[in-house]
């Protein structure tokens, strides 16, 4: 198979847990699916504060790379047709996938690694990388059901422009699945017609672009979280935006971000607001 040398990967982060081998799995499909490479990353540090000699540095690297040719060899399994890279870096979870970020198409990775508690919902390198990451990050839990064919995205009526209706789209079209794109207008709003407008031309210009995407539009104007956390259950991947028009600065990812990424069923991809997708097909 032929790559544009220019063409972006998809990244996954993975370290030999559970959560991490379901992320890549559904990383592997992602980039068959794109026909793009797929990038294996491993990140491997001294959890120690004090120095400690070369030797057993040294060895914390060869185990290192022990957990990433697993997940290169498991990745090569699942699809065998596609491009598979390695990344093995000295650093942090989190510090190490956001600087692959920078490069790459789509960060995947699982709701929780292989360190923390058992009873976390969602991992600190999870929320870090869907707060920061220069690129979408794919937040991959566990699907309890079988696939629907639907994605679904939430879609700030104040800029329907951004960035996650356009990837909506394209995951929809890229799983030959219906899209139900739900309109969320500000609570206060008096009157929303003009947000209803602008909401249904911005969806209007991507069927345009995506002919056979089947599109449902749905318009809601209370209780966003809820009417978003319904729709995931019947969903395989929902799509959201990092954080809504009335988000506090302080707080690295919006309430409703937050909240999927928690009780989401189905894999969630966070759009970033702070950067411009990269050009895709």
């Amino acid at each position: 198979m032929q790559y544009n040398a220019d063409q972006r990967p998809v990244v996954a982060g993975y370290d030999g847990s559970e959560a991490s081998e379901r992320a890549l799995r559904w990383a592997a499909e992602e980039a068959r699916l794109r026909f793009a490479p797929l990038v294996v990353c491993h990140a491997w540090q001294w959890s120690q504060g004090t120095p400690v000699p070369l030797a057993s540095m040294e060895t914390v690297q060869r185990l290192g790379s022990q957990v990433l040719d697993k997940g290169v060899d498991l990745a090569r399994r699942l699809a065998p047709r596609i491009e598979v890279r390695t990344s093995l870096d000295l650093g942090s979870p989190s510090v190490v996938l956001m600087s692959e970020s920078g490069a790459a198409d789509l960060l995947v990775v699982g709701r929780r690694g292989s360190g923390g508690f058992a009873e976390l919902r969602i991992g600190s390198t999870a929320v870090q990388l869907a707060a920061h990451a220069y690129c979408p990050v794919a937040v991959v839990g566990e699907r309890p059901g079988p696939p629907t064919n639907l994605v679904v995205v939430g879609v700030d009526a104040t800029a329907p422009e951004r960035l996650e209706l356009r990837l909506a789209f394209e995951q929809a079209w890229l799983r030959k699945a219906s899209l139900r794109a739900i309109c969320l207008i500000p609570e206060e709003a008096r009157d929303t017609r003009e947000y209803m407008v602008a909401f249904r031309r911005a969806v209007s210009i991507l069927e345009e672009r995506y002919g056979q995407v089947n599109v449902e539009t749905t318009v809601v104007d209370d209780a966003h979280v809820a009417a978003l956390q319904r729709a995931a259950q019947d969903a395989d991947l929902v799509v959201v935006g990092d954080r809504g028009w009335d988000d506090p600065a302080e707080l690295p990812l919006g309430v409703l971000c937050q909240a999927l990424l928690r009780g989401a069923p189905c894999p969630v991809v966070v759009a970033p607001s702070h950067r411009p997708l990269s050009a895709s097909r």
